[in-house]
């Protein structure tokens, strides 16, 4: 039963650590698109907004950092 608790622990200390990295991922991912949309003329964000959405447009759950980008030009944070 020891052994049975120990590779339970062992694997869910494992899918701890990958969820971890894939949060990671996902929020350098998170600055590399704001940092573009940031330094693009408007034109081109709404452009690349517009692939952005219909890109996700089959995806059942929309990123958070994605869920506000229709006034991008307005809300693309400056600390990125």
């Amino acid at each position: 039963m020891k052994n049975l608790v120990t590779e339970l622990l062992l694997k869910l200390a494992q899918k701890e650590e990958e969820s971890q990295d894939l949060a990671a991922q996902v929020e350098t991912l998170e600055r590399v698109i704001m940092e573009m949309l940031h330094t693009m003329a408007t034109h081109e964000q709404q452009t690349l907004i517009r692939h952005i959405e219909g890109t996700l447009a089959g995806v059942s759950r929309m990123p958070a950092c994605l869920t506000t980008l229709h006034d991008v030009g307005e809300r693309v944070p400056k600390a990125y």
